[in-house]
């Protein structure tokens, strides 16, 4: 298809075509999900990690933007005055990006207030709805920017940002969110504009998870999923993905490579959760393999961010050979190449929300599969709770190497700065309470080892669950159910893929089942008031050999897991930004000293330049996640 260049009216390029028809909803075969996601009904132990930061995301929310800031541009696209503001729209993320300032305020609020109630983060959020109402357009147009053919991103970034945070808004109760969603998706599967979107400058192809998501709402269509179909849909990348081609992934067509690719992985595996065609999910499958493979950092965060793309022959695409240039500055990102600092632009906030949304698709319709939920477990601890500062700011990379980002990547003169990283942060931070249960038909999935408790109907009788633990810094896990009479239920318990051995359960003292690593056991019974189900998760060291480009030469280095958790070597580093120790990667775990009154903190044996401690808890010191160590 050739298609004007952005930004010109003489000059054409000719890029592969979507599939610009639809198939017949009569036809469809939907997939029933075998576990649903909660929406609401978990409260967290303040004791636990999760809590904390839940709390932290919605002081960031309350402190970041006020209500009128991000109202700003739907008020001078409707031609409205607005109040005076405190500080300017921030340069690109507000002002190239229009309207995804109240996408990312809607996504993090409407989450955090399905599992908590805050009255002034529930009077911003309404007010914020309001405000766009009162923009809204007789044909139903809401976004902040004028409907005609557009600069940057906005058509796709802030129309899937704006969705999702309506979607979350209506959950969370706000009555009118899922009007103006209704309303707005009604213009937009009649847009003229429709046949040129995916072709929009920069990651076009984003806004596919918009129309998706739109459909498996409370107000979707069929519409909604066949113009996504029509405009998003492309039957040479299924082809690509489902054949394993790396390249599909890291040389994208469509102008970047991106981890923002996610996102459409999410939305052709919600084709196939719609209508049963396996074309779908055998591309999702070989995505989630090539991605997992060659695209995945030890402990989870996203290894692909934007490539640099040339203008060749009238096409934009990747140079054909890349250099150790290109490597060395993060301008490609070839399969494992791994880069370890900010420098390779690795390690995106937003990307491994992408992954843990793809992973929870796939654990709605196959839950019993652990490997999904295993992902999801990492990137919680690895990344999203490793990129939160506190209640002040939202971290743009987890970095390997070095030290972490401040929140002041773009230089400007304070955090926060509605980055793609704290909006989909934000996000994930909001929802962290629904990735730790899934509810099933006869049962319940108990996925992650936090302390909360759950509340749910089993068969019209109310049941609640409460974990009590410590986890990670204690193995022990205690699940005391409560239902309002006896009820015949399944509760599956998840024994981790990173278990050492396998794990006993204990059903009110006495042995119930064992579970072997990386499954889940299914404890069928008849439960009455004070159940207990008790066991211990046994953690295990593990190291593992970097292998992407920040290579030392001659040197050897590898990281240290323990159980899901990723670990820092903290210290001076040399000239290599590393750390040589003098313990072999062999001994290592052998030669690791707890340090008193700090649970997984270490000191090496024999060594006097670091400390060993999670990840996550990194803040301003200089670390490394991979140091030198000999092979013996």
């Amino acid at each position: 298809m050739l298609i004007p260049l952005i930004g010109s009216s003489a000059q054409t390029i000719e890029f592969p075509p979507t599939r610009l028809q639809a198939s017949d909803p009569a036809q469809w075969r939907p997939v029933p999900d075998a576990a649903v996601v909660p929406t609401g009904g978990v409260e967290l132990a303040p004791e636990g990690l999760f809590h904390p930061a839940v709390v932290n995301n919605l002081g960031y929310l309350l402190s970041s933007f006020s209500v009128d800031h991000m109202l700003v541009p739907f008020r001078q696209r409707a031609g409205q005055l607005h109040p005076p503001q405190n500080r300017p729209q921030v340069p690109f993320w507000d002002t190239e990006l229009r309207g995804s300032n109240a996408g990312r305020f809607m996504m993090g609020a409407g989450n955090t207030l399905r599992w908590m109630e805050h009255a002034e983060l529930r009077r911003r959020l309404n007010a914020l709805i309001d405000g766009i109402e009162a923009c809204r357009e007789p044909n139903g147009y809401i976004m902040a920017y004028l409907p005609k053919f557009p600069r940057s991103e906005e058509p796709n970034y802030g129309r899937a940002w704006f969705t999702h945070g309506l979607i979350e808004a209506g959950i969370a109760g706000n009555p009118k969110a899922f009007g103006l969603l209704r309303g707005h998706a009604d213009w937009f599967n009649r847009w003229e504009l429709l046949p040129e979107l995916i072709y929009f400058q920069k990651n076009s192809h984003q806004g596919h998870i918009a129309s998706t998501r739109t459909y498996f709402s409370p107000v979707g269509k069929a519409e909604d999923l066949q113009v996504a179909e029509k405009y998003y849909v492309a039957d040479w990348w299924i082809e690509g993905l489902a054949a394993r081609n790396a390249e599909a992934i890291w040389k994208y067509p469509l102008q970047n490579p991106h981890s923002y690719l996610i996102t459409s992985f999410e939305a052709y595996l919600d084709h196939y959760r719609a209508s049963g065609d396996r074309r779908y999910l055998e591309a999702v499958t070989g995505a989630w393999e090539m991605i997992h493979d060659n695209w995945e950092h030890v402990g989870g965060s996203m290894a692909i961010c934007e490539s640099h793309w040339q203008m060749i022959d009238g096409k934009y695409r990747l140079p054909e050979n890349i250099t150790n240039a290109d490597l060395s500055h993060g301008q490609s990102h070839p399969p494992r190449s791994y880069f370890l600092t900010r420098r390779g632009h690795t390690g995106e906030t937003c990307g491994t929300v992408f992954w843990m949304k793809f992973n929870q698709r796939f654990q709605q319709i196959h839950p019993e599969e652990e490997k999904f939920t295993a992902e999801i477990e990492k990137s919680i601890y690895n990344v999203i709770l490793a990129n939160q500062q506190g209640a002040d700011n939202i971290r743009y990379h987890a970095v390997m190497q070095g030290t972490k980002d401040n929140g002041n990547r773009n230089r400007l003169p304070h955090a926060p700065h509605n980055t793609c990283c704290e909006g989909q942060g934000t996000r994930a931070f909001g929802s962290l309470p629904e990735y730790i249960y899934s509810v099933a038909a006869d049962g319940l999935y108990v996925n992650l080892f936090e302390g909360s408790t759950i509340k749910w109907s089993q068969a019209g009788i109310p049941v609640s669950v409460r974990q009590v633990t410590r986890f990670p810094f204690d193995p022990a896990v205690t699940l005391r159910v409560d239902p309002a009479r006896d009820v015949d239920a399944v509760i599956r318990v998840r024994v981790p893929s990173w278990a050492v051995q396998p794990v006993k359960m204990m059903v009110n003292g006495e042995e119930a089942a064992t579970g072997q690593p990386g499954t889940f056991v299914a404890i069928r019974r008849n439960w009455r008031a004070g159940d207990r189900i008790e066991f211990t998760l046994p953690m295990g060291f593990r190291v593992t050999k970097y292998v992407g480009v920040d290579q030392i030469p001659g040197r050897s280095r590898y990281a240290l897991e323990y159980g899901p958790i990723l670990f820092a070597f903290t210290g001076k580093l040399d000239e290599h930004s590393s750390l040589a120790l003098r313990a072999s990667a062999h001994d290592l775990p052998r030669r690791l000293v707890p340090i008193p009154g700090r649970p997984l903190s270490f000191r090496v044996a024999g060594e006097d330049t670091c400390e060993v401690v999670p990840y996550w808890q990194v803040d301003q010191q200089t670390f490394t996640v991979f140091p030198v160590m000999g092979e013996g």
